[in-house]
């Protein structure tokens, strides 16, 4: 009778450190989306250019957090558009960002300038120009996860942020701009992650406890 009680609690204990070592596989494993930052930027009528007089200069600066502690980020090239109210791509301007690799809980710095698209007038952007504005910038591209051989499927990044400039054509806010989502973020697996630690410990301790006993 003991030997098959003692069989039972190996098992057991067996069956719970496989899952106590999978749910810390995942916590430590589990992939966290990039964090997209604007620093800085500033729209200015280039009043000085021979070749296009009256053409609107638009830089911007982005960082871009990996918040992984233990997983890189291939990041694909990122698509950016600028766009005046109402918001239209009738009158935008575009820029791409090569993609490039990140590691680990690092810090990138990207910056570029913008390009007016062929279907958009330079007339509104030279009355924004010198004039205060509320833009839209959106940022479309997609990253993959990497843990030492293993990298993960894409995922699509479809972000946004509003930016106000001043009558000099610089951004208002003094501290950067986090680029959000349209869709609200609910974190729904994280009360059940909770639960399954907590049923884990206490497991544990229950048959720390009968051993003793």
């Amino acid at each position: 009778m003991s030997a098959s009680h003692g069989l039972c609690r190996f098992c057991l204990i067996f069956v719970l450190t496989i899952v106590f070592l999978a749910l810390l596989f995942y916590l430590t494993y589990r992939p966290i989306k990039p964090v997209y930052y604007l620093t800085a930027f500033s729209l200015l009528l280039n009043s000085s250019s021979s070749s296009a007089p009256g053409a609107v200069v638009a830089s911007f600066e982005l960082a871009i957090k990996n918040r992984n502690k233990e997983l890189g980020v291939y990041h694909d090239d990122l698509g950016l558009s600028l766009s005046l109210p109402p918001f239209n791509s009738s009158s935008s301007a575009t820029a791409v960002v090569p993609g490039f690799y990140q590691g680990h809980h690092r810090t990138a710095s990207k910056e570029g300038f913008f390009n007016p698209s062929s279907s958009s007038s330079k007339r509104p952007w030279a009355a924004v120009a010198n004039g205060s504005a509320v833009l839209l910038i959106a940022v479309e591209s997609a990253v993959r996860y990497k843990a030492v051989a293993w990298r993960s499927r894409r995922h699509r990044v479809s972000l946004a942020a509003e930016v106000a400039i001043d009558r000099e054509g610089k951004k208002t806010a003094e501290d950067r701009i986090r680029f959000h989502s349209g869709a609200p973020r609910v974190c729904r697996d994280a009360p059940f992650r909770h639960s399954i630690t907590a049923v884990v410990l206490v497991a544990f301790a229950a048959l720390m406890l009968n051993g003793r006993l």
